[in-house]
């Protein structure tokens, strides 16, 4: 079995080195900027979709999906003096939808940025993966992402279920600029407030390889169907035009 293979089916989670080049982290910051906290439906961003059918970012998550896995979601994270939240230990329970839908098991149902989301069956999420890109340095002092190796793998867990769980073994993922950390979307994970105040930019793709069932469909689905591989883009002169096409992430 591939390395990274076993570790994300083992403990959920794996990091990669050097995902990508100086070059594109220059090309996100460019389109992504840093004045915001973070922003939702970045995919909508040609770059970062882009990204998301390179060989450096599909091809890692290929390890552990299928060839044809595809991308559904993203948004950025940007954690810095004007925005030093903490998060508490919970799971990623939720989906982006098309439309609302009658389907069994599915639920509750929210609105952000004006798209649908749902909390799905578990088996949505268990076979759904998330590729968290650092475009920049994050140590122990940046409020790193801090894991549970193995909780991918229990299921949906109520609140109490999380709070009352050992936290020991809990490990913080440091990362240097342009690693990736590759997650199972129900591993318990949080993040503590950053002591160095800097920018801890972080690029969140979720990536699954089958369609949802019934009449349902993923708000965004960017595979190898509708991109090409990812061409860096120095300086691009439109920044602020591609982000006018995502929305804050407190909207």
């Amino acid at each position: 079995m591939d390395a990274i293979k076993k570790r994300v089916e083992e403990s959920g989670f794996a990091l990669i080195r050097r995902c990508i080049s100086e070059g594109v982290v220059a090309s996100l910051s460019n389109a992504l900027g840093d004045d915001e906290h973070g922003a939702r439906n970045i995919l909508a961003n040609p770059i970062v979709r882009a990204l998301a059918c390179s060989e450096d970012v599909r091809g890692q998550v290929a390890r552990v999906l299928e060839r044809d896995c595809f991308a559904v979601r993203g948004i950025f994270f940007n954690k810095n003096s004007k925005a030093n939240w903490k998060v508490s230990w919970h799971q990623d329970c939720v989906i982006a939808v098309r439309k609302r839908g009658d389907v069994r098991g599915w639920g509750p149902w929210s609105c952000k940025a004006g798209i649908p989301h749902v909390r799905p069956t578990a088996t949505v999420i268990e076979k759904m993966l998330a590729i968290r890109i650092h475009l920049d340095e994050c140590g122990q002092d940046n409020g790193p992402l801090r894991v549970i190796p193995g909780t991918h793998s229990k299921g949906f867990l109520t609140d109490a279920q999380i709070q009352g769980w050992p936290k020991d073994s809990a490990l913080a993922c440091t990362a240097h600029q342009g690693d990736a950390i590759l997650m199972r979307p129900l591993l318990l994970h949080a993040s503590s407030q950053a002591v160095h105040l800097s920018n801890r930019r972080v690029v969140h793709l979720e990536f699954a390889a089958e369609d949802l069932p019934q009449d349902m469909e993923w708000y965004e689905r960017v595979g190898m169907d509708v991109c090409c591989d990812f061409v860096p883009l120095r300086g691009y002169a439109n920044s602020k035009e591609l982000r006018s096409s995502t929305c804050r992430l407190d909207s």
